[in-house]
């Protein structure tokens, strides 16, 4: 069973399974499971939400401990893969019944039943010939009609029949790879409460929600809709959707997505979205647009298999004038490079997709892991990326009058309304410190990677850089030159507080490397990497002293994000193929101007929807996870398609040379094609198997 921990706290973990993979009877086991371990002293499951939540005694067991014995749960089958099975079964037993008929169908019957199924390869291929194009539907068209044409109807038969085995398998394969990715982005709902005009409530179908009407969601519901929230107060969990672990308080006049669970509370939402057009649901739609841009690789491995056709043809026509067999031409004709080099190459990336998924990375498609395996060059935001995604608040430093206690309030009354790892450490502290920071102030307005602006009280406030507080706003930050020296020294984060043009406090963050930021660095590296780069807008001491500590190509603060973007643009045009990693809002213009933006878990939205690709666990681990898997892929679809060519080059030969098979009407049907089909397939399977056994 798969499950993540969404929130922990001293001697309290919530945990979260893919909503659906628990029923009545397992929930309850898994809880008494949970509950008997030595220092677990309480235990709730909620099956509807998939939520897990362990009280425990931290010096006899650990939250890991309990994520393990939840890992190793077994959930049924039928549960965890969802309604999403289904279609997968019906190609099987379309393909199994079509064959059944085939095999019963009464022998006088079989050559009117062969032709008719001749007829669409037949159409298709004149259809081609009318265009003037010597593809792949030609090329079919012409082995059929050319056994029909011999008479030899036991050979157009089974040739059609490998065909469509090759439809099947297409069709099974890319439904199943669909399914396994909608699986990790599963949003099972069935029904939903709804509030009628007369005050009452009832229950209806999800799919019968429209614009407009009012959702009841209580304690514990998954929330089906992106609606605005007219009644009610509620702890709403985002961690499916932003990657914040911390639940955010939901209001009237708040704003709600599905995918989201309340842990505490109860609200009234209108609907604004269902259904398909959720941002959940759109997360989906990204892979199935995703694969309709072709990466190089797959242009390129298309164009070998059509200009291959012509070929296939020129070596019929040389055999039919050597041999004076048309049978053996035929054989040729039916050995096609197209088959396993146009289906293994959308296989292995959707393969790909899933995989990453399993491994806390999202691709938005094929082409962006094309690229990322490309890439020579990658460049790291600092807060939040290379560092820790919760920074701390160190000290408040305040200034003409005001109390470090006032100075924290009106900080974190500014901060509060923007997702960023700094803003929240500042919030943080207000909380821990029991101060109610309550807005006092008219519309914020919030400049990307400057600051924050607001009427506090009626003065002028702002909150920010640097550069933003002492250039934009006109401040003298003379008083607080001692201080910043100091914290230059620690290699703290600066955060410079004005009220009315007067600096009011300086706020030190302490911004620590990430664990594991060095080691996987070190394995970026060792996967190609030639060059790593740190851009921050953090001041230049801070940004520098990271860089030295990770080992970095380089390193520059101060950096406003048209910089970042110039600078990856500059990468670029010197022939660098880069990567760009971050979580800000102030990222997203380097995330564009670089050949592959890749976020950060918990980033901001414009960032999220910037990004080609997204990590969706709290590490760097799953970077080198996505990089690993990106270069496998490219390296197996190479392997692929230089199998296909040798492979079937050497059939096209065999069926030069091959005895026909003997047994009545199909002597003439070379074994070079059934070798063929079996490659096809073959292939096929080896562009699904894991990429990442390392990983499992």
């Amino acid at each position: 069973m798969r499950a993540a921990i969404v929130h922990s706290l001293p001697g309290r973990v919530r945990l979260r399974v893919m909503p659906g993979a628990l029923a009545g009877r397992d929930a309850a086991g898994l809880a008494a499971s949970i509950g008997g371990m030595a220092g677990v002293k309480n235990v709730k499951v909620n099956p509807r939400t998939g939520s897990i939540l362990a009280f425990y005694d931290g010096q006899n067991v650990s939250e890991k401990a309990i994520l393990n014995a939840v890992l190793e749960t077994q959930a049924p089958k039928a549960l965890e893969a969802g309604t999403a099975e289904k279609p997968a079964k019906n190609v099987i037993w379309t393909y199994i019944g079509s064959q059944l008929f085939r095999f019963f169908l009464p022998p006088p019957l079989k050559p009117f039943f062969t032709v008719l199924s001749a007829i669409p390869f037949l159409v298709a291929g004149l259809k081609s010939l009318a265009a003037l194009r010597l593809d792949v539907p030609a090329l079919d068209a012409a082995s059929v009609g050319a056994s029909l044409a011999c008479g030899n109807i036991k050979s157009a038969s089974t040739l059609i029949m490998l065909l469509k085995t090759g439809e099947y398998l297409e069709a099974w394969a890319k439904q199943r790879s669909h399914e396994n990715i909608a699986a990790a982005l599963f949003l099972n709902i069935e029904k939903v409460w709804i509030r009628c005009e007369d005050g009452l409530e009832k229950q209806i179908p999800y799919g019968d929600l429209r614009p407009g009407d009012h959702v009841v969601l209580r304690s514990g519901s998954l929330i089906p809709i992106d609606g605005k929230v007219i009644e009610g107060r509620a702890l709403v969990n985002e961690a499916g959707m932003t990657g914040e672990p911390l639940g955010k308080e939901k209001s009237s006049g708040s704003t709600i997505y599905a995918g989201t669970v309340i842990e505490e509370g109860e609200l009234v939402a209108e609907v604004q979205n269902s259904g398909g057009n959720t941002r959940y649901e759109q997360i989906i739609a990204l892979i199935e647009k995703g694969e309709g841009e072709k990466t190089d690789r797959e242009i390129r491995a298309n164009s070998i298999a059509n200009k291959a056709v012509p070929f296939t043809f020129a070596a019929a026509a040389l055999t039919l004038f050597v041999t004076r067999n048309a049978m053996k031409a035929v054989s040729v004709l039916s050995v096609d490079y197209s088959c396993a080099i146009k289906l293994a190459t959308p296989l292995a990336f959707l393969a790909a997709i899933r995989e990453g998924l399993q491994c806390g990375v999202f691709f938005k498609g094929s082409v962006p892991m094309e690229k990322l395996a490309a890439c020579d060059t990658f460049v790291f935001d600092k807060t939040g990326t290379l560092t820790m995604s919760s920074p701390a608040l160190v000290r408040v430093t305040p200034y003409n009058g005001f109390t470090e206690k006032r100075a924290l309030k009106i900080a974190a009354c500014l901060e509060e309304h923007f997702p960023h790892p700094v803003a929240n450490a500042v919030v943080a502290a207000a909380l821990e410190k029991k101060l109610r920071h309550k807005e006092e102030h008219t519309k914020v307005k919030y400049i990307a990677a400057h600051g924050i602006t607001a009427e506090y009280r009626g003065k002028h406030t702002a909150i920010g850089s640097r550069h933003f507080v002492e250039e934009d706003e006109g401040i003298d930050l003379s008083i607080a030159a001692k201080d910043e020296e100091e914290a230059a020294k620690e290699g703290h984060s600066l955060l410079y507080l004005a009220c009315d043009k007067k600096l009011i406090a300086i706020l030190a963050i302490k911004d620590p490397v990430r664990e594991e930021a060095k080691e996987v660095i070190a394995m970026l590296r060792h996967l190609g990497a030639k060059r790593v780069f740190l851009l921050s807008g953090d001041n230049k001491n801070a940004a520098e002293k990271t860089a030295r500590e990770l080992s970095l190509d380089g390193g520059l603060g101060a950096l406003l994000p048209q910089d970042k973007a110039a600078i990856v643009k500059n990468l670029r045009e010197r022939g660098c193929r880069v990567a760009f990693v971050g979580d800000g809002m102030n990222d997203s213009p380097a995330m564009s101007a670089a050949d592959v933006g890749i976020a950060m878990k918990g980033c901001a939205d414009l960032a999220g929807e910037t990004a080609d690709i997204a990590l969706k666990e709290s590490s760097l681990y799953p970077l080198v996870a996505a990089r690993l898997i990106s270069q496998r892929v490219m390296k197996r679809i190479d392997s692929n398609t230089t199998a296909a060519i040798a492979l079937n080059s050497a059939f096209i030969l065999m069926a030069l040379l091959d005895k026909p098979v003997a047994g009545g009407e199909g002597r003439g049907y070379s074994r070079s094609v059934w070798l063929h089909n079996l490659t096809s397939i073959a292939i096929s399977v080896n562009a699904m198997r894991p990429l990442l056994k390392e990983a499992k």
